[in-house]
């Protein structure tokens, strides 16, 4: 089990309506995401909306649940985003490898980088207002998903010890 250097000011559990709204913020990005790659098809398919949702699903939603969250401090407790009870629902304490899950975390830039790409991509090939707006809106919501990220991580008990910490190591 990993020893965590613990910040006293931080939350042992935080309430369930950060949680919810942490989580409702990221489904509307991702949604978002979804809705503004959905014109890159192949035939009648949107194949990178249902490539991007699978890797959310698959990523995000199990393996770094498995490497990341069962190996956490807030393992069945309920992290800023609850992912700490979840994943001790859906594996035992230290199922996984933190060190893999390290290096897994790189999905996260991809899953906010990838759709503004694909989006632009889309506009070169055939300009859609929508599109545009998803673009618009998927950026905009990203800035201020990142400003809350970093208010979450400055109540995290390791935000000292975690290598996805947005809080930084100067005390508050």
């Amino acid at each position: 089990m990993v020893q965590w250097e613990v910040y006293d000011g931080g939350l042992d559990e935080f309430p369930w309506w950060w949680v919810a709204l942490e989580n409702v913020q990221l489904l509307v990005y991702w949604g978002v995401g979804f809705l503004g790659m959905y014109w890159l098809k192949a035939g009648a398919w949107p194949v990178a909306s249902i490539v991007y949702a699978a890797f959310i699903v698959v990523v995000v939603g199990i393996a770094l649940k498995k490497h990341n969250c069962s190996t956490c401090y807030y393992y069945g407790r309920w992290c800023h985003l609850g992912w700490g009870k979840l994943a001790a629902m859906m594996f035992a304490r230290d199922a996984g490898n933190r060190d893999f899950g390290a290096k897994l975390s790189i999905a996260y830039p991809l899953i906010a980088f990838i759709p503004p790409l694909a989006m632009a991509v889309s506009l070169v090939i055939e300009f859609r207002t929508v599109v545009l707006v998803c673009l618009v809106v998927y950026l905009a919501w990203g800035m201020a998903q990142f400003a809350m990220r970093k208010r979450s991580c400055a109540r995290c008990r390791i935000r000292y010890s975690c290598g996805g910490s947005a809080a930084g190591k100067a005390a508050e």
